[in-house]
């Protein structure tokens, strides 16, 4: 089974709740089909929601250096990352060298298109249009 085949169940979970959606590493280990959770299965479980377009945070729980006893419990936020605004939003944070941070953050709650790239002001149109 492929990386991609994988993650197939978060995935179409986490479109259904609108490209954002919370899981428990216990939830990601099992869809993988882990029994347990050690530092080899954090890394894959990571490594596939990469693969399958999902980007997820706090980065650190899915970090054996920094999450030396993963609990089946713990929670991770899985996002789509789609190119639309949460993404975008999401990506900035976590990501700031890969991205114009300052143009995706200024447009946060704001109504006011002035602020919007055209790209920006595209998606609007396109959200709007879409809903």
């Amino acid at each position: 089974m492929s990386e991609t085949e994988n993650a197939q169940g978060i995935a179409a979970r986490c479109r259904a709740d609108g490209g954002l959606t919370e899981a428990t590493l216990g939830e990601l280990r099992t869809e993988l089909g882990y029994r347990k959770l050690g530092r080899w299965v954090l890394a894959e479980i990571a490594d596939t929601l990469r693969a399958t377009g999902l980007g997820f945070f706090p980065s650190h729980r899915l970090d054996a250096a920094l999450n030396a006893e993963p609990r089946q419990s713990q929670t991770v936020w899985i996002y789509v990352r789609d190119g639309g605004p949460r993404a975008r939003v999401i990506d900035a944070v976590l990501q700031p060298d890969d991205c114009d941070v300052r143009a995706e953050l200024d447009v946060i709650g704001t109504k006011n298109p002035a602020g919007l790239t055209a790209r920006q002001k595209l998606d609007r149109i396109r959200e709007i249009v879409n809903a």
